[in-house]
């Protein structure tokens, strides 16, 4: 099923079916490994149901369910035992080109490419469509040969059927321990992740986790971005004004009456899509970051869809945190929303890709409208090229419209596992590997 980027529906490049086979001129463009289209992190891999007709006993349910040993992890992916693997190999082999056919058509002027029919016997995965190419191509495909190893093993190790103990996450923090948010390792150790014991057990968890406590750390009293590390003066207006909320909440929480008229703070989630379909309490995690404060998500966007098992359009998570899912158009729908308050509204836009020729008309009238609300609207990349994509186009289109709050950086809580794309393997993706913030104007000057 073909997807549109509008409000950051981000084009199947890595969806596991309906593609159809690139034409001549599209591997042409595949070979050159430009962003021809928006990419989209599948986290269907991390959550797989478990098998039906489950044994009684502890034992037979491990027996029955360990399809792979820790360290029987890779396998070229023709070979894998198992199926979705050897489906996402013929996948590649039928929609992906050989690069070193790319570049040799291209510097003859032909568009003449080839399957990449031969698996790399060092990262299990189809890139070339002989052997010949692949020695050819050693010294380029070197550079990417470990990261998809590394991809290799990390997507049979989820599929392996042992028990994910990285998934079972810690509870509320006590009142007097203080969560280091520095970066990933900090955030682990001071909240008590006791089951990663290894790193590929933190590039799982960081996948999941990257868009609660991304959003937690740009919130939090103790956020690693700072005023002369990247955070504006009027990012740190933005930022006072949202605390001093978070603050109240703090002081209220001995006293029920004041609890009762607290206002929640909302943060809005635009172009909603692997976001929206994380299990409900990942998002707890968010939760205890503002152990006082009442908290409405907000899923919005065309394709905004809850986890596969859900039907309902609001979820109360725990008495302090909602999830709410609105399946449209912010812009279209903003009246729903308002009004808002600059102390207790806040967006996140994850790898919107404003600036793709597909997304950008969608885009342009939701960021018209949220420069409106003067409200912290925060923006993330896949990487560093997808990040600056976007700031360029912020300035082309808004840029005597809004100041900058955060000015754009790398991520310290951007996911740790890299995705590949299904046509092209030179092409990868992190989920939020690079932030930014701005908003509206509030202030017009004009001299005489």
């Amino acid at each position: 099923m073909p997807r549109h980027g509008r409000h950051g529906v981000r084009i199947g490049r890595a969806a596991t079916h309906g593609l159809e086979p690139p034409s001549t001129h599209k591997r042409q463009m595949l070979g050159r490994y430009e962003i021809g289209t928006r990419r989209y992190i599948s986290l269907k891999s991390l959550f797989t149901p478990s098998p039906p007709n489950k044994p009684t006993s502890e034992a037979e349910r491990g027996k029955k369910r360990s399809l792979l040993k820790p360290g029987d992890l890779f396998h070229p992916l023709s070979k894998s035992p198992i199926k979705e693997m050897r489906e996402k190999g013929r996948l590649i082999q039928a929609h992906g080109c050989c690069p070193t056919c790319v570049e040799e058509t291209s510097a003859k002027g032909r568009a003449a490419t080839r399957e990449p029919m031969f698996e790399c016997p060092e990262c299990g995965y189809p890139t070339h469509c002989s052997e010949e190419h692949w020695q050819a191509d050693r010294e380029q495909h070197a550079q990417l040969c470990t990261h998809l190893r590394e991809a290799n093993e990390d997507e049979h190790d989820l599929r392996s059927g042992r028990t994910l103990r990285e998934f079972e996450f810690p509870s509320a923090q006590l009142p007097e321990v203080v969560v280091n948010l520095s970066n990933w390792d900090t955030f682990m150790y001071t909240r008590s992740f006791t089951n990663l014991n290894s790193d590929r057990s933190i590039r799982h968890v960081s996948k999941v986790l990257t868009y609660p406590i991304t959003i937690g750390a740009a919130l939090h009293q103790y956020s690693p971005f700072i005023l002369g590390k990247g955070l504006t003066p009027e990012g740190l207006k933005s930022m006072t004004a949202l605390r001093a909320t978070i603050k109240e909440h703090d002081l209220a929480r001995s006293d029920k009456e004041l609890v009762m008229q607290q206002m929640p703070l909302r943060i809005f989630i635009l172009g909603a899509r692997a976001e929206a379909m994380l299990p409900p309490h990942l998002y707890l995690q968010l939760a205890y970051l503002l152990p006082n404060s009442p908290v409405h998500i907000y899923f919005v966007g065309p394709e905004c869809i809850p986890a596969s098992e859900e039907t309902r359009s609001t979820i109360i998570v725990s008495s302090r945190l909602a999830l709410k899912y609105h399946k449209g158009y912010f812009h279209d729908a903003i009246w729903n929303f308002a009004p808002f308050d600059p102390f207790t509204d806040v967006f996140f836009l994850f790898s919107p890709g404003m600036s793709h020729p597909r997304s950008h008309d969608g885009w342009y009238p939701t960021v018209e409208k949220l420069l409106e609300t003067k409200c912290a609207i925060f923006g993330t990349g896949f990487h560093e090229r997808d990040m600056h994509a976007d700031v360029e186009g912020l300035v082309k289109d808004f840029g005597d419209k809004m100041d900058w709050l955060l000015l754009p950086q790398k991520n310290p809580f951007a996911s740790l596992k890299r995705d590949f794309g299904i046509r092209n393997l030179r092409e990868w993706a992190i989920a939020n590997w690079g932030i930014y913030a701005f908003r509206g104007k509030r202030y017009e000057v004009q001299s005489k």
